[in-house]
């Protein structure tokens, strides 16, 4: 059994970007898209966004850890890790209060994870972060080699897995124990902090017989007027946002978030 699974994340209140995603996605023509958490934060539009999934039930939606801060009202109740952290709960608060009831009330029935089984015994297992944190206190930052990522994914055994999280697409593919694991990072939309601005998504098909293959891919956009109008909006420190979406870095090198 063929199967197309089209994967993206991290879109972050950012429309055209989804836009343009949304396009490209069309023209793989999937059998099932899957989008990998965090829809809000870091933008102007949350609400719009949210909406735009409610109303297209045949999306599999995953939670991501930013949506929790809104949804879950954490900035009430959850300390802050870093000074990053702690600028992002309070645009948590913020983005909370653009959304309404019933979206808040959808978000928080989203899901953590989601294993889809094309063939019996050949499992693909997406989450946000991590298979077993939504990414508050662990992810799988660019840094990590080969072996530190396998020695993170002990006992998780599905044949592929999928996230999103940390803004940069990936396919690597790892050898455990003498098992081969296929790890794909799907993200971001809204804005990259690889170096390349461009948004992504992830291709992930399924041939029959246990086969897999994996792809990243990035759309062509034209960021400026985006990025303008994060920094003219509502969004506390806009200017940061704007820069991210320009240039496809942290607005802090020096201190990535994960």
């Amino acid at each position: 059994m063929k199967m197309r699974y089209c994967l993206y994340s991290d879109i972050h209140g950012q429309i055209p970007q989804l836009e343009a995603v949304e396009a490209a996605v069309a023209k793989e023509n999937p059998d099932k898209t899957i989008v990998i958490g965090d829809l809000v934060g870091l933008g102007p539009d949350p609400e719009v966004i949210v909406q735009r999934m409610m109303d297209r039930p045949e999306i599999d939606v995953i939670a991501g850890n930013v949506d929790l801060w809104a949804a879950q009202r954490l900035d009430e109740t959850m300390t802050p890790k870093s000074p990053h952290q702690e600028g992002m709960f309070r645009m948590s608060a913020m983005t909370r209060g653009r959304l309404s009831d019933s979206q808040i009330d959808w978000l928080l029935k989203r899901p953590f994870s989601i294993t889809y089984t094309p063939e019996q015994g050949h499992d693909f297992h997406v989450y946000h972060a991590t298979p077993y944190d939504i990414g508050d206190a662990d992810a799988f930052p660019f840094r990590l080699t080969d072996d530190e990522l396998a020695d993170k994914l002990k006992g998780f055994d599905a044949d592929i897995m999928a996230h999103g999280h940390i803004h940069g697409p990936s396919v690597r593919n790892l050898d455990k124990d003498g098992k081969k694991q296929t790890v794909v990072c799907a993200a971001a939309v809204g804005m990259s902090w690889d170096g390349d601005p461009r948004p992504a998504y992830a291709v992930v098909d399924y041939l029959g017989d246990g086969k897999w293959e994996a792809r990243t891919e990035r759309v062509d956009f034209d960021p400026e007027e985006q990025a303008k109008y994060n920094e003219n909006c509502w969004l506390e420190h806009g200017e940061r946002i704007a820069g991210m979406i320009r240039s496809g870095t942290f607005w802090n090198p020096d201190h990535m978030p994960h």
